[in-house]
């Protein structure tokens, strides 16, 4: 099908001919409300956007993998978005819209010439970057992700998340001067920007004792807590459950946050989707391990702008482009 020579302009505006895209999969909750007007827009044709169909073909391809009643994701994501906040009232549907945002991203990014070299994926979002690389189809990516928050709600609630604005080491000073030893660093995702994890009280001890000292720290809306020693065994049950998940070679290289890494053809991407459960992320890291493998421009896939204002953080210079960033409201001075 023929697309307006504008459509990849009206994502990714900042493209060049020779650019390496680099994919960004953004975990739950980091992009805020998902939001596909953007994307369900783009690609106009005679027969009406075929951005919209895209997107559609999408949350059908989710919807497959989702229990049975659970509310229809195209309903509310395309159809009547306003029915959305009712609808992520029920534990997972939430996730489950962030995975299909993401996704969709990918299809109608690729549709309209915005091709990944690479895929990286940042804690849930690794489901969606390995989907991406073809490693499982659309619907098998959504089972997995419905069962990970099960697993999570049962192993991590009376937990939750926090951001610190500072770095790995000075949050650790702050962790000690707590003296809240449950509170571990769960992710790095820019040089200045920590997220610790731990149990309720202590967490909101911990941030609390941050603050008493100068420095910024918020709790994160994320209903458990993860990335945290805690949850071994956690890892275990959610990879015997996925397991028989048919798995096929990536396509692409898919670099982890967790592993530190591209995964390799030996590695068993199962058992790596596991290990986010328990294991430290580090963002800034492979960022700049992609871009020294030639990633000239890091795309967002998914809600938001977050991971590319870190990967601009990670890679001072690097180029960004977040097709579904909302506006930024101008400064008030």
């Amino acid at each position: 099908m023929p697309f307006a020579p504008d459509w990849t302009q009206d994502l990714a505006p900042d493209l060049r001919p020779d650019d390496v895209c680099a994919f960004l999969f953004p975990g739950t909750g980091s992009g805020g409300t998902p939001d596909l007007t953007a994307l369900s827009a783009s690609g106009h044709t005679a027969a009406g956007p075929a951005g919209r169909r895209i997107v559609a073909d999408v949350l059908d391809a989710v919807q497959e993998g989702l229990p049975v009643g659970w509310p229809v994701l195209r309903d509310v994501l395309l159809d009547d978005p306003a029915a959305y906040p009712d609808a992520a009232r029920r534990p997972g549907v939430a996730q489950a819209a962030d995975y299909a945002c993401a996704v969709a991203a990918d299809r109608v990014l690729r549709a309209a010439g915005v091709v990944p070299a690479f895929a990286v994926g940042q804690s849930f979002g690794e489901i969606a970057a390995m989907v991406s690389a073809g490693v499982f189809t659309v619907a098998d990516g959504a089972r997995m992700a419905v069962t990970l928050v099960d697993v999570l709600t049962r192993h991590g609630s009376g937990g939750g998340m926090g951001l610190v604005a500072a770095p790995e080491a000075d949050t650790r000073a702050c962790l000690l001067r707590a003296a809240e030893p449950s509170v571990v660093i769960a992710c790095t995702t820019a040089p200045a920007m920590t997220v610790v994890s731990g149990p309720d009280e202590p967490l909101e001890r911990a941030l609390a004792a941050a603050r008493d000292h100068g420095v910024k720290a918020v709790r994160l809306a994320v209903p458990y807590l993860s990335h945290h020693p805690s949850l071994r065994g956690a890892d275990d049950e959610w990879y015997t459950i996925i397991r028989s998940v048919p798995a096929r070679a990536p396509e692409l290289p898919v670099y982890s946050p967790v592993r530190g890494g591209a995964y390799g053809p030996g590695d068993d991407p199962h058992r790596a989707l596991a290990d986010c459960i328990v294991r430290t992320l580090r963002f800034p890291e492979i960022v700049r391990a992609v871009h020294r493998a030639g990633a000239t421009l890091f795309v967002q896939a998914g809600p938001g702008d977050a991971l590319c204002r870190a990967a601009a953080l990670s890679v001072p210079g690097a180029r960004t482009c977040a097709p579904l960033a909302a506006p930024r409201p101008a400064a008030v001075h």
